[in-house]
C-alpha cells in the first residue's frame, strides 16, 4: 500500500468510527438541569456518598454558573464554577454519569470551561479535590484526570473538610488571556 492509498483508507476508518464526543453538546448550565446533575451524582457514590454533598451539588448546579453535557436532551455529564474573582473561577462540582465515564465527556467540559475562562480573561482555574493522602482509588483517578488536564497540584489543607479528608488545591493556568 502507498502512503497515499494507506493515509485515504485511515481516513475512511476515522470517518466511521463514531465517538462519544461526536454525538455529545456542551452548553451552559441551567437551573432546570440540576435534578439531573445530582442524580449523575447519586450514581457515583464512591466520590460523592454523602448526603450534604448531593444537596450542595444540586444546588450549585441550580444556581450556576457551569457546563452540562448532553446527549440529545439527556444530563450525561456536568460541572459548576465559582467565580471568585475576575482572575480566578473554581470548578465546584463535576461528574460523569458512569455509563459515560472514560468517553472524553470530563475532557469536554474542562476543554470548555478553559476556553470561557480564557474569553473573559481568568488567569487561573482551580480544582479542590482529595489529596494523596487519602486512600481512595477513585480519587487517585480524579487527581489523575486533573493532571492530564494541565492541573499543578498546589497546596493540601488537612483540615479544609474535615481530617479525614485532606484537601488538595489544583490550579490551571490559562494561557492567552
Amino acid at each position: 500500500m502507498t502512503p497515499r492509498a494507506g493515509n485515504a483508507h485511515r481516513e475512511r476508518s476515522e470517518a466511521l468510527d463514531i465517538d462519544a464526543r461526536d454525538a455529545v453538546r456542551i452548553m451552559a448550565l441551567h437551573p432546570e438541569h440540576a435534578p439531573a446533575c445530582e442524580a449523575i451524582g447519586r450514581n457515583l457514590p464512591a466520590w460523592f456518598g454523602i448526603e450534604d454533598g448531593w444537596k450542595a451539588m444540586r444546588e450549585a448546579a441550580a444556581k450556576g454558573p457551569g457546563l452540562v453535557a448532553l446527549d440529545g436532551d439527556r444530563v450525561i455529564g456536568f460541572l459548576t464554577l465559582e467565580r471568585h474573582f475576575p482572575e480566578a473561577w473554581e470548578i465546584s462540582w463535576m461528574a460523569v454519569d458512569p455509563a459515560w465515564r472514560r468517553r472524553g465527556i470530563g475532557r469536554q467540559l474542562v476543554d470548555e470551561a478553559i476556553a470561557r475562562a480564557r474569553l473573559a480573561g481568568v488567569a487561573v482555574l482551580q480544582v479542590k479535590t482529595l489529596a494523596d493522602a487519602h486512600p481512595s482509588p477513585e480519587y487517585a483517578q480524579t487527581r489523575e484526570f486533573y493532571r492530564a488536564m494541565g492541573f499543578l497540584r498546589l497546596e493540601v489543607f488537612p483540615d479544609l473538610w474535615d481530617p479525614a479528608n485532606p484537601a488538595l488545591l489544583m490550579i490551571r493556568p490559562i494561557a492567552g488571556r
